[in-house]
């Protein structure tokens, strides 16, 4: 099997469980796999299973209100800060675009003389903003001392006609500190209109595929601040969090799927047992892991978060038990299982009792991911058009669908919040990038615009 083809189908989750040392041996083979042909550790179907897609259409109903922002060019103090100004209204304009929750009103309908308002209240002449159909004013300025940086960003109410209160306060900052000012004023805008803050400076992890190599990557929500973590050449894969910023990810680089963590700003190898060491996921003090343990089967199992030692078996079947992602609490797992003819979502207990099947419409559902809220499990799962799109399901088993006719969309992730989901989509035709989205499913933007080659998105939570 080509291990490049397989690096490119969407179920590649799944499939890296099944595959250990088979894969290595030919990972740079030139064998082409037609992508709706069974692979190589798939669950083989069972007779008495139906073998189709998920056959759900996304829910047409009210469409969400978006509060309609103006947002005028930054002012310019003192000091020389046109770089700066320009920073400033590009995050502002982004960012707000990028929640969701607001529609950025077109430079080019303001039909008055912007540069001539000040940021005070008797500055503003609100019935212009009125006219091009602004419910909310957003005024920004920057100063410039020596190195140090002043920023004035106010909201008003345009009906009002006054500014509105915000959990926000100016401090002085470097030049790399503007875009964390920004992002925490954008916070507070959105706790004002929504009663939660917004989820700008959070951060990212995700792989990156370069020639024949595959790193793992952290980077802000809005795209910012990238860092690799990976340093060897090979393949890594699966990023997930653990506390304090740590990531976990799995990686060839000794020739085996093995586990690695960075944390306090080295790599090191925390479990390395023979075949599988994927998936990990951690929740207060513990660490669930996909492994093979030198066998052609995974399953999931406990580690010790520090040494790696191996704490507690939680699955034991014949089928591939794999991608264990924790309930808010931690008293729960949702995981995939191939038990049942095909690949589907089940559940069970922290201590691996009470398995039970949560999924049972479709026949291969995959990488899920539990709400921060509680309330629903997110997943990706093929259709009866043998195309993956991203569905949830509630503790009832009830499956909505999030994505669809826009080519294949897969890994999904919850934000810390529970109120926005990342994914990858190989939609446009520009490989694959990821993409953010409400919980609902209606707002859908891309977070990476440059390239392909990004999979497996992770948020920090």
């Amino acid at each position: 099997m080509a291990y490049d083809r397989l690096m490119n189908t969407p179920w590649f989750h799944l499939i890296v469980a099944f595959v250990v040392t088979a894969v290595v041996g030919v990972m740079f083979s030139a064998t082409v796999v037609a992508q709706d042909e069974p692979q190589l550790g798939d669950p083989m179907p069972d007779e008495d299973v139906e073998q189709q897609g998920i056959e759900i259409d996304v829910r047409v109903g009210a469409r969400r209100s978006l509060i309609s922002l103006a947002v005028p060019d930054t002012i310019e103090q003192r000091g020389g800060v046109l770089e700066e100004a320009e920073k400033v209204e590009e995050i502002l304009r982004r960012n707000l675009e990028l929640s969701g929750y607001f529609r950025l009103l077109p430079e080019d309908s303001f039909f008055f003389d912007t540069d001539a308002e000040g940021m005070l209240v008797a500055d503003i002449d609100f019935s212009n903003w009125f006219n091009v159909g602004a419910q909310g004013l957003i005024k920004s300025s920057v100063a410039r001392d020596g190195d140090e940086f002043t920023l004035d960003l106010r909201l008003y109410g345009v009906e009002q006609g006054r500014q509105i209160s915000v959990d926000w306060e100016a401090e002085v900052v470097s030049r790399e500190g503007i875009r964390g000012q920004v992002n925490a004023f954008i916070n507070a805008v959105l706790k004002h209109y929504t009663g939660e803050e917004g989820i700008f400076g959070s951060r990212i992890a995700f792989s990156l595929r370069g020639d024949r190599v595959k790193h793992i990557y952290t980077m802000e929500i809005d795209g910012s601040n990238r860092q690799r973590i990976s340093q060897h050449s090979g393949i890594n894969l699966v990023p997930t969090f653990g506390p304090g910023g740590q990531v976990y990810f799995t990686s060839y680089r000794d020739g085996n799927p093995d586990l690695f963590v960075f944390r306090n700003g080295s790599v090191q190898k925390l479990s390395g047992q023979p075949g599988q060491n994927s998936g990990a996921a951690y929740c207060d003090g513990r660490l669930a892991l996909t492994m093979s343990r030198g066998t052609e089967n995974t399953d999931i199992y406990l580690i010790d978060p520090q040494s790696g030692s191996v704490q507690q078996r939680l699955t034991e079947h014949w089928a591939i038990d794999v991608s264990p992602s924790w309930s808010p609490d931690c008293r729960r797992i949702a995981f995939v299982s191939g038990r049942s003819g095909g690949a589907h979502i089940f559940t069970m207990n922290a201590d691996g009792s009470d398995q039970q099947r949560l999924t049972f419409q479709g026949s291969y559902n995959t990488t899920p991911d539990w709400s921060p809220r509680g309330d629903r499990i997110v997943f990706s799962g093929r259709d009866e058009h043998d195309k993956y799109d991203v569905f949830t399901v509630d503790l009832d088993g009830n499956i909505e669908r999030l994505t669809q006719d826009q080519g294949n969309n897969f890994e999904p992730h919850f934000s810390p919040d529970g109120r926005y989901i990342i994914f990858t989509s190989d939609r446009g035709g520009e490989g694959k990038r990821i993409w953010l989205m409400t919980r609902d499913g209606q707002i859908q933007k891309p977070l990476t615009t440059e390239g392909g080659g990004y999979e497996e998105p992770a948020w920090e939570r």
